[in-house]
């Protein structure tokens, strides 16, 4: 439900426009919250564009000690574009600079940039000691110096590539520089903006995030004053205007209704709400430090559980003020949802195929390998990462000196392409054209289908069928329950315990399947707030088991040696536990009217 409203709402929107009085706030939040962010009297800005286009009071350039504007590829774009000139005004600061002084800045003319002034930073390697705390003060210095004589500067994304750092690291220390300094810069006003290359997707995500990360910090009072209750907003209005939530479809009919039904619970007086979501278990200590914060900002009391294989929050206090609190942390959990499964993405891909270079190890690494992958099977031609330019056809790397080298893409299983630019599809069918067998088991118990789509995922029926030839029982058409937002997932990353677990694990800690579609909705029977029935049939290698029991975290031995276990459990009966989601792979998603039509 949540995954469907996010789709179908502007992304400059929140999830409702409370009130006429409120629209305009609204929409500076989300501004706020997603590409730009204001702390005190300085404002951040996240672009995507070249830093030496920008039309700004400053710059910041990164050099290597020798102050060699050639070496490095935004050092030697700022050196094409400025001219000569500048080279030999840093040269001329960095000879007069006495000997034994360390100097991590040097303000230069912007010549023919379209700027006043150029601060080059020299910063370290990430295996240097103290290469956080010198990146970090490179950033405050900039932004000191900054403060004093101009009104707007433009980072770069710094130490991203030869330097070695990963880009979470960059963007958490960049704008950690920016929020502390802007504490303590309480008069002058600044605008801050992070320029990030066009085709570096990641380093947008993760400045994306750190700045989702902090937009409770950022809001401006008024916004916060705003955001406090629902009742105030309410109060607001004209005699013209009336309270309202505006959804506007772009995914499908179904997903439209579900996230009609979300938006209404969200916002239905309620002095306890209950948000269930297994990925409750991977927030980190920043997003445990913000449920804190939301329990100051909003009065309420929040409290995580994790019982019987099912977690999730609970939001107690003023009914506004838990609407409030319970769209923040749908928010959180959405994005630690996300998190994990782009973590599996990666791992899948990273089992079937592989980017490499021989003069470039870290190239062949999940998460950057992962990312090559997509980009190849999007079809896009180039891709940049880590500063080094790789050409997805021809196979070559430019590193940031312009040296090229040669790149291999090695399918580990089978040779494989894409579907519609990606590794996984949803077709819609209709249920001729699923298997007379299995079309008797969707038709069996009475409820009509309004939706039916074929899944297919490239990846996962490669690892499906290594598993097949481990497990050599043949595979059973099994159905899993699951709630609307974890639909698409399935299709990405296969089957998770995460996604689906039943209402009580009798049979063990794994991954839940019925035999039947009927045995299906009594295994998931607290999905009743959902506007259809979602069931999605599988092919399940169980192989050899046994009866399970709740203490169970992986099959049992089968005899002395423990790593010889059975393949999966059951209650003897309906119910199937496995342990491995390449032990499942999905092949249709139905979708049910909640009452027969």
């Amino acid at each position: 439900m949540e995954r469907a409203t996010r789709m179908i709402l502007y992304p400059t929107s929140t999830s409702a426009s409370y009130s006429g009085a409120v629209k305009g706030q609204n929409q500076t939040m989300t501004s706020s919250s997603c590409s730009s962010l204001r702390f005190e009297n300085i404002t951040l800005h996240l672009k995507k564009g070249s830093i030496e286009e920008e039309r700004v009071d400053v710059i910041v350039n990164t050099i290597a000690p020798n102050c060699d504007l050639s070496q490095g590829l935004i050092s030697r774009a700022i050196l094409m574009k400025a001219g000569n000139k500048i080279q030999d005004e840093i040269n001329k600061k960095k000879h007069t600079t006495p000997s034994l002084a360390r100097v991590n800045l040097y303000a230069t003319n912007g010549y023919n940039l379209k700027c006043s002034a150029v601060f080059h930073t020299v910063c370290t390697h990430r295996s240097e000691s103290k290469a956080e705390q010198i990146l970090y003060k490179v950033i405050w210095d900039s932004l000191k110096k900054a403060a004093s004589d101009y009104k707007s500067i433009s980072f770069p994304a710094i130490g991203t590539g030869n330097l070695g750092f990963k880009k979470g690291e960059v963007a958490k220390i960049m704008i950690d520089a920016v929020e502390e300094f802007a504490k303590r810069n309480t008069k002058k006003k600044l605008d801050v903006n992070l320029v990030v290359f066009p085709e570096d997707n990641g380093m947008m995500e993760a400045f994306g995030n750190e700045m989702k990360k902090r937009k409770g910090e950022a809001m401006s009072p008024e916004v916060r004053n705003y955001m406090t209750s629902f009742g105030s907003a309410a109060k607001e209005t004209t005699a013209d205007e009336k309270p309202t939530v505006e959804l506007i479809p772009r995914d499908s009919t179904e997903a439209l209704r579900e996230a009609k039904s979300w938006t209404f619970n969200m916002l239905v007086p309620s002095n306890n709400m209950i948000i269930k979501n297994n990925h409750v278990i991977y927030l980190d200590q920043r997003d445990h430090k913000n449920l804190l914060s939301l329990q100051t900002k909003f009065h309420v009391h929040i409290k995580e559980f994790f019982r019987n294989g099912n977690g999730g929050i609970i939001i107690t206090g003023n009914p506004s003020d838990v609407s409030c609190a319970a769209i923040e942390v749908e928010s959180m959990l959405c994005k630690a949802q996300e998190d994990f499964t782009q973590a599996e993405e990666r791992d899948i891909l990273y089992s079937v195929v592989r980017w490499s270079c021989k003069d470039v190890p870290w190239i062949q690494t999940p998460e950057i390998s992962a990312v090559l992958e997509k980009a190849y099977l999007a079809g896009h031609e180039n891709h940049v990462v880590n500063n080094h330019k790789v050409n997805l056809m021809s196979k070559s790397l430019v590193d940031v000196y312009g040296k090229s080298r040669n790149v291999e893409r090695t399918c580990l299983l089978a040779p494989f392409k894409s579907f519609n630019d990606s590794f996984y599809k949803r077709v819609p069918v209709t249920s001729n054209d699923i298997e007379k067998e299995a079309r008797n088991a969707t038709d069996a118990f009475g409820l009509t289908i309004v939706k039916m789509e074929k899944l297919e995922n490239i990846v996962l029926k490669q690892l499906f069928e290594m598993n097949r030839q481990r497990v050599t029982d043949k595979p059973k058409r099994l159905y899993q329950r699951v709630s609307a937002q974890f639909c698409d997932l399935i299709c990405r990353v296969g089957f998770q315990k995460e996604f689906a677990p039943p209402a009580e694990q009798k049979y063990g800690s794994g991954i839940y399947f019925s035999s039947t579609v009927d045995g299906a909705l009594k295994l998931w029977n607290e999905q009743e707030h959902e506007q259809y029935i979602y069931i999605i049939q599988a092919q399940v290698l169980t192989g050899r088991n046994t009866i399970g029991s709740p203490q169970l975290i992986l099959p049992p031995p089968l005899r002395a040696d423990p790593l010889d276990r059975y393949d999966s459990l059951s209650d003897m009966g309906q119910t199937h536990i496995i342990f491995s989601g390449q032990q499942a792979l999905p092949e249709y998603l139905i979708i049910y009217a909640r009452y027969a039509m």
